[in-house]
């Protein structure tokens, strides 16, 4: 077929297939706005009942909903947000045009159905992992990567059947067998729909580019992200075996898939629920008639048959908690947690930070008010990772708070903490912490530690001290006595605490930073601004883990912008404190 008659022909195509529906046409151009009108958002939906019936049924469904019911639009609409009811709206709209009944050019459009929900879910949970692309976003393209597939199969099914047969027999990816028949492939046809419907660029790029080879200038960096972002999704959603892409070309084996995808297992397993449940929300919603469970029901097939196979190395167990959902929670309280800025503390300069790693854990630091105006501070790590951890710190923290105005020894304060937090929670379930009231002519502080990593105390005269824990753990036992310990400080001594995230950091010989490389550092820029020895610190654990150096300041200056870009896998959290004179005053963190 010459060029010109296949730029006729797929033009021809893209014409035929016209504009979304007028509903679903009228919901993207409004969400699309930054000044929409959720007033006049719900009055375009309620025109049409099944449409206002579809988000009611979303926002109250397993995926989204928060444990009481939603019964007006308005309210559905604000519980999934504004990008979410354009995705939906679009999937909404796609699937009015290709509805997930019959066969259509020898595609199962039941089947094309399900691996696009599929794989939408798995995209949306992989950009999260990554956090390099909008979940949002990648649910949207995983949606949409197969439009142009399903409109071909459409208008063109004998075409379609034909390069979809060829595709089958001879093991090819469609794509291949669509450029040999057609000289154009479904990508393309797909990009330019989507562009005919007006929706933003990276969308189009994406679509078009998803399945075919092209140079990195090719495309916008946002939209090489979310095509790996597909990629991936779509390979692991067709390892598993679930739906049809269409595609001929074989799947990587289901046992190799978090090595592939560079996941933990539990992690990997926890995607895999989320997208279990999300599709049969989503298929409830467009009215496919799916077995619920039917997603790990055919992952755990693939499984038994890679096992029949001989092929070990995987777990057999799934964990069943929303990954999405959790994080994004979890994200949240950890970060309400933390305090915007350091206060003005007469006698000393305070900083303090958390450098959040990709999973949430319940590292946390406060600036306390105690008793008789005195001021201190609290670093916190919380034991575990995710929802229970940040919920646990949450708990400390609104102990902590309460009992500060009635209390100003630590070591009394520590213990008032801990019989709340032991009659509370499990025994399993327990926090490690350091608490240092300070003097307000800089000259002391006084401290309690329910076993919480020593923090690091820098002379002026050049000397250190490591302020040893003497107490156990947050809510382990009742009953527990926290010493208290005064320390004395003269002008300019630096006080570093800091959470394990920072000493146990490993590089990529498994070698640990330890204590000896946050001394190193921190006497390196042991006379700069408190704030700035903390970005140093950071920026030197970040670059041990992405290294092999034995020599933490090695290339420190020059491979600084490096670290923005690595994940030490933990929490990174520091408070610095160092001593002033009582009569100088300035900003907090000079």
């Amino acid at each position: 077929m010459n060029t010109r008659i296949k730029r006729t022909y797929i033009s021809t195509l893209v014409e035929e297939l016209g504009s979304l529906p007028s509903v679903a046409a009228q919901i993207v151009n409004m969400t699309s706005a930054p000044d929409c009108d959720m007033g006049q958002l719900s009055r375009v939906i309620i025109s049409d009942n099944v449409m206002t019936m579809r988000f009611l049924a979303l926002a109250n469904s397993a995926s989204f909903g928060r444990g009481h019911e939603v019964r007006n639009l308005r309210q559905a609409l604000v519980r999934l947000g504004l990008r979410r009811v354009r995705n939906v709206a679009l999937c909404m709209g796609m699937h009015d045009m290709m509805p997930a009944g019959g066969a259509v050019g020898g595609l199962d459009m039941k089947e094309f159905w399900k691996f696009n929900l599929a794989t939408a879910s798995c995209a949306q949970g992989l950009a999260w992992q990554r956090g390099n692309a909008s979940d949002d976003d990648a649910w949207l393209v995983g949606i949409l990567h197969n439009i142009g597939l399903g409109s071909l199969a459409q208008k063109a099914p004998q075409d379609f059947q034909r390069a979809l047969e060829m595709a089958r027999m001879q093991g090819i990816p469609l794509i291949d067998a669509e450029l040999r028949t057609l000289d154009f492939h479904h990508g393309e046809m797909g990009g330019r729909l989507l562009a005919q419907w007006n929706l933003p660029q990276v969308f189009c790029e994406t679509v078009e580019f998803f399945g075919e080879s092209f140079d990195p200038g090719e495309v916008s960096a946002e939209a090489n992200t979310l095509v790996r972002i597909l990629r991936d999704s779509a390979s692991l959603v067709r390892s598993v075996g679930y739906g049809d892409s269409g595609d001929g070309h074989e799947a990587f084996s289901v046992n190799k898939a978090a090595d592939i995808l560079e996941l933990p297992q539990q992690a990997l397993d926890a995607l895999l629920g989320k997208v279990d449940r999300e599709v049969t929300d989503f298929s409830r919603l467009l009215g496919i008639d799916l077995p619920e469970g039917q997603f790990l029901a055919t992952l755990e097939e693939s499984r038994r048959q890679v096992v029949h196979l001989g092929i070990e190395g995987f777990s057999d167990s799934l964990a069943r908690e929303n990954l999405e959902e959790e994080l994004a929670m979890a994200r949240t309280i950890q970060q309400r947690l933390l305090p915007a800025e350091a206060p003005e503390i007469p006698g000393w300069h305070l900083a303090g930070t958390n450098h959040p790693s990709l999973q949430v854990s319940g590292d946390y630091f406060d600036y306390l008010k105690l008793k008789g105006n005195k001021r201190g501070f609290v670093i916190a790590d919380v034991s575990g990772k995710g929802m229970p951890a940040s919920l646990l710190a949450s708990n400390v923290q609104a102990s902590l708070r309460a009992l500060a105005g009635v209390m100003d020894d630590p070591g009394l304060l520590l213990a008032a903490v801990n019989e709340a937090l032991h009659e509370s929670t499990d025994a399993e379930k327990f926090a490690t912490a350091f608490l240092a009231v300070l003097a307000a002519d800089g000259r002391s502080l006084r401290y309690a530690s329910a076993g919480h990593n020593p923090p690091l105390v820098l002379r002026t005269d050049g000397s250190a001290e490591w302020l040893k824990p003497a107490g156990t753990p947050l809510g382990m036992f009742p009953g527990m006595e926290y010493p208290v310990t005064e320390v004395p400080f003269s002008d300019g001594d630096l006080l570093i605490s800091y959470t394990d995230g920072i000493t146990e950091a490993v590089d990529t010989h498994e070698v640990e930073f330890e204590e000896h490389g946050l001394e190193k550092v921190a006497r390196h820029f042991v006379g700069d601004p408190v704030h700035v020895v903390i970005e140093e610190v950071i920026a030197a654990v970040l670059l041990h883990v992405g290294s092999n150096s034995l020599d933490p300041l090695d290339s420190l200056v020059e491979n600084w912008e490096e670290a923005d870009e690595t994940n030490a896998g933990d929490d990174l959290t520091m408070v610095v404190a160092r001593s002033r004179p009582a009569l100088k005053t300035g900003p907090p963190g000079d």
